[in-house]
């Protein structure tokens, strides 16, 4: 059983990488996206950092979709439960970016911003 939580903690720091170089090589990332990377990261570091069995990956990852999916989105629309983890959000952010120049962010938002109006014309019209 001990191989089977080494093998699921190896898959949940993969996803962890994984959706951290997303949030960094993807501008635009919702915050859903962002709130999935922090979720994914923070629980590999807790288990190491606590000492816990990696055999907790196993039910870790699948929360971590659940979260990332129906709690997370319902979180950002309220502001007063809201607000911690969008100041949480926006520190993970400006580490993860770090070194990335800030016009490139710039540009790929409004770019989006206006895929995003392109895409309400056409669909109004």
């Amino acid at each position: 059983m001990e191989i089977v939580g080494y093998i699921a903690y190896a898959s949940l720091v993969l996803l962890a990488i994984v959706w951290t170089m997303g949030v960094r090589t993807g501008p635009v990332a919702g915050m859903h996206e962002v709130l999935r990377a922090i979720y994914f990261v923070a629980a590999a570091v807790l288990i190491v950092a606590l000492d816990l069995n990696m055999a907790h990956s196993l039910w870790v990852v699948p929360v971590g979709c659940f979260f990332s999916r129906i709690i997370a989105p319902a979180l950002i629309k309220i502001p007063v439960v809201s607000m911690p983890f969008l100041f949480i959000a926006d520190v993970f952010l400006r580490v993860v970016r770090t070194g990335m120049p800030a016009h490139k962010i710039k540009e790929a938002e409004a770019a989006s911003m206006c895929d995003v109006v392109d895409k309400n014309e056409c669909n109004g019209a």
